[in-house]
């Protein structure tokens, strides 16, 4: 295999990976974790009550005991804003960002309510991290502190509040990406630990919001995960907004697009290849497809996926020559 780039004073640098294999030991549930005064347990950026964990170290399964419930066919998730220094634009966008992509509405409450059992507790603690789902006659708590707490961060914490894992920690993992455990810094393995999740068919999705990148937690800045798709190496832990499945996720395990087809008066469901109705009875797409119902196939989501953020990658799988986009020309960034 040859190389033939542009040098410059500012260049892109084509990179070449080799995806090998290899035999990768199974992550047990930690049990090595500081317990809380009151019986929680925080794990990596989640926060876990004391009868969650002790029923993840009984049954290893968390899916939808965590939803929050619906009524009458509503899922509203109160918030409480326990600490006035909370970045409230920040708040309210991250809010936004999900009330406009899914069926679930975040009210706020006043500070002088003290009637709601379950609500978000938003507070600002030592670092960026969120209890997971719902918890029966309990808070669940979000700490927005530290820089990684940006508007990608509150989106990230919340979709924990939902009852999302990290996108790593998924059942179908294994298939998707290779977890070197030897990279991993000690003490911090909890945060590839894999869950018996419930994935409601959806795939795996290495641009999601709740990807780590590649480098998380490392204790020698080496790689701790390999993608299976060498395409998306560099693009895990890249998503900064709410993708097309973590959108379609939320909105299948909450119920919203069943809903949505209901209230439409849709049967069967009208979009194709993966799409799915919306509240305003239109599709949701997803890259690669076209036409108002995404009847259109074109190409498959990840490929379009990668068409769109790195146009220039692609799997070698045969000897060949590989040269830089306009070469001999000088590629400047930025």
């Amino acid at each position: 295999m040859t190389f033939k780039m542009a040098r410059g004073k500012a260049h892109q640098t084509l990179l070449a990976l080799c995806l090998c294999y290899a035999v990768v030991e199974t992550i047990s549930a930690p049990m090595d974790v500081a317990t809380r005064a009151d019986g929680s347990v925080l794990v990596g950026d989640m926060l876990y009550s004391a009868a969650q964990w002790q029923s993840l170290l009984a049954r290893n399964l968390h899916s939808k005991e965590v939803l929050w419930p619906k009524t009458n066919g509503v899922v509203k998730i109160p918030y409480k804003i326990a600490n006035p220094k909370i970045n409230v634009t920040l708040l309210k966008l991250a809010i936004s960002a999900w009330e406009s992509k899914t069926c679930l509405e975040f009210p706020e409450l006043p500070a002088a309510d003290t009637t709601t059992a379950e609500y978000l507790n938003i507070l600002i603690e030592k670092s960026c991290w969120s209890g997971v789902g719902y918890a029966q006659g309990r808070v669940t708590n979000i700490s927005i502190a530290g820089d990684e707490c940006d508007l990608k961060g509150i989106i990230h914490e919340f979709g924990h509040a939902m009852g999302l894992q990290h996108e790593q920690s998924r059942s179908d993992r294994d298939d998707n990406i290779i977890v070197i455990t030897a990279n991993i810094q000690p003490g911090d393995e909890h945060n590839y630990k894999k869950f018996d999740t419930v994935n409601y068919g959806i795939p795996y999705d290495y641009y999601s919001v709740l990807q780590y990148d590649d480098r998380a937690a490392s204790k020698t800045a080496a790689r701790v995960m390999l993608a299976r798709d060498a395409r998306f190496q560099k693009v895990m832990g890249e998503g900064k907004e709410i993708s097309f499945m973590n959108m379609k996720l939320v909105n299948t395990m909450y119920g919203c697009i069943d809903d949505w087809l209901t209230n439409c008066k849709l049967s069967p469901e009208p979009c194709k290849n993966g799409g799915f109705t919306k509240k305003d009875c239109s599709c949701a797409c997803p890259l690669g497809t076209t036409g108002a119902n995404c009847e259109n196939f074109v190409m498959s989501y990840n490929d379009a996926l990668i068409q769109k953020l790195t146009p220039h990658s692609a799997n070698i799988t045969k000897p060949g020559e590989v040269t830089s986009p306009g070469y001999p020309k000088f590629i400047r960034l930025g």
